[in-house]
C-alpha cells in the first residue's frame, strides 16, 4: 500500500447492514476512499447478513459481528435482542482495538449501533450517514454519538443539531454512475428504439407489487405505445411471473434479481419501483424518471423520501391502494404517450442530483482522520 500524504496509513472502519440503504452508500464511500493512496478499510456488519457478500464481492475486506433488530412488542426476541446488542458489542470493541481506525463510518440501522458506540467510548470519532427523509431509530441514537451527521436530503439535516449536521447528498456506486446504455439495451436483448420500462418488484419477492406490475403489463399490451418491459420479479415469483406475462405481444424479459442491476438502470426510460432512500439516490443519479410506490410497512420513510422526488418534479408517487384501482397502468400510458413529460421529469432527476456526494464525504472523513493522526503522533 502506497503510504499517505504523511507517510502514515489512514485506517477507516465502514459499517452498516441489512439492507443496501445501510450497505452501498459505504461501498460507494469505500470506493471513493479506496483511490486515494495511503487508505485502509475495514467494513463491519452482520455476520450473517447479505452486506458480506455484497461488500467481498467489490474486494472490500468484511469482518461480522452478531447482531438484531430491536423487536416489535413483548417476543422471545425481546430477550434474545439484549443477548446479540452484548455480544456484538463485545465483538466490534475487540475489533476496533485489533484494527484501531482513526475514524468509523457509520451508515445507520441497527447493526452500526455497537460499533459506533464502542468507537465512541474509545474516543475514536464516530461519523454517521443518514440516507432517509426521516431518520430511523438507530439514526437519531447514533447522532448523540457522532461528530458529524452526512444527509441525503436537504431537508433531513434540519432533525438533526445545526453544529452537526450537513447535507451532502447520497453517495452512489460507481458501476451504476458508469453502466452504458446501448452494451445494457442489448444484453438484455431489447430494442433501442422502444421505451424500456423498467419495473423492480421486491428483491425477496412482493407478491402483492409484482400482482398489479404483471396486471399492467396486461392492460398495456394492446400494443398502443412503443413499449418493453424489464422486470425484477424476486425469486419466489419469477415462475409465476413467467407464466403471466408468457401471452404478451410485449417485449417483456424477467429476472428474479438484478446482480447487476446498474445495467438495467442503463437500458431503462422509465423505472417503477419501491422509494427506498438508495434506489432514489440511483434515480436521480441516472436522470431517470420515476412512478414510486413506496413501501406501507416502513414507518412512512419511504413515502417521505418518494414524495421528495415528487415535489421536485422527478417522480410521481402511487400508494399501493392506487395500484389495487388500476392506476398503474394508465399512468404509464399517460407518461410514455407524452415523451416531453419523460424528459422533464428526467431533466429534474439530474437537477436534484448531488453529484459530489461520495467526494465531499470522503475530505470530511480524511480531514478528520489525518487530525487523529497529528493527535497521536
Amino acid at each position: 500500500m502506497t503510504p499517505a500524504p504523511g507517510g502514515q496509513t489512514v485506517k477507516i472502519v465502514i459499517t452498516g447492514g441489512g439492507t443496501g440503504g445501510h450497505v452501498f452508500p459505504g461501498i460507494a464511500l469505500a470506493q471513493e476512499l479506496g483511490a486515494r493512496p495511503g487508505v485502509e478499510i475495514l467494513y463491519v456488519g452482520k455476520n450473517t447478513g447479505p452486506e458480506r457478500q455484497w461488500v467481498t464481492d467489490r474486494g472490500l475486506p468484511f469482518e461480522g459481528i452478531q447482531a438484531s433488530g430491536f423487536p416489535r412488542g413483548l417476543t422471545l426476541r425481546l430477550f434474545t435482542f439484549w443477548i446479540d446488542l452484548l455480544r456484538g458489542f463485545s465483538q466490534a470493541a475487540a475489533l476496533l482495538d485489533r484494527f484501531r481506525p482513526q475514524v468509523v463510518f457509520s451508515t445507520g440501522g441497527y447493526v452500526s449501533v455497537p460499533v459506533s458506540v464502542a468507537a465512541s467510548l474509545r474516543g475514536v470519532p464516530v461519523l454517521l450517514f443518514e440516507p432517509n427523509v426521516t431518520p430511523g431509530l438507530a439514526a437519531r441514537l447514533l447522532a448523540f454519538f457522532a461528530r458529524r451527521v452526512f444527509t441525503g436530503f436537504e431537508k433531513t439535516s434540519r432533525t438533526f443539531a445545526r453544529r452537526k449536521a450537513v447535507w451532502t447528498g447520497i453517495p452512489v456506486r460507481r458501476e451504476i454512475l458508469e453502466a452504458q446504455r446501448e452494451p445494457s439495451l442489448k444484453g438484455f436483448g431489447l430494442d433501442g428504439d422502444k421505451v424500456t420500462l423498467l419495473l423492480l418488484g421486491g428483491s425477496q419477492g412482493a407478491h402483492t407489487l409484482n400482482q398489479m406490475m404483471t396486471g399492467a403489463i396486461r392492460v398495456l399490451n394492446d400494443g398502443a405505445d412503443p413499449l418493453q418491459v424489464l422486470m425484477m420479479t424476486g425469486r419466489s415469483d419469477y415462475q409465476w411471473a413467467l407464466d403471466e406475462t408468457g401471452q404478451c405481444a410485449l417485449k417483456v424479459v424477467l429476472r428474479p434479481f438484478f446482480a447487476d442491476i446498474e445495467r438495467a438502470y442503463a437500458a431503462a426510460d422509465l423505472v417503477v419501483a419501491r422509494a427506498g432512500a438508495i434506489t432514489c439516490a440511483e434515480l436521480l443519479a441516472r436522470g431517470l424518471p420515476a412512478i414510486l410506490v413506496p413501501y406501507p410497512h416502513a414507518s412512512g420513510h419511504q413515502e417521505a423520501n418518494a414524495r421528495a422526488l415528487e415535489e421536485a418534479g422527478a417522480a410521481q408517487v402511487l400508494m399501493e391502494g392506487d395500484l389495487q384501482k388500476g392506476v398503474l397502468a394508465g399512468r404509464i400510458h399517460e407518461l410514455v404517450a407524452h415523451p416531453e413529460r419523460l424528459r422533464a421529469m428526467g431533466q429534474k432527476a439530474r437537477e436534484n442530483y448531488k453529484a459530489d456526494a461520495s467526494a465531499a464525504i470522503a475530505r470530511n472523513v480524511m480531514e478528520l482522520a489525518q487530525q487523529q493522526q497529528r493527535k497521536s503522533a
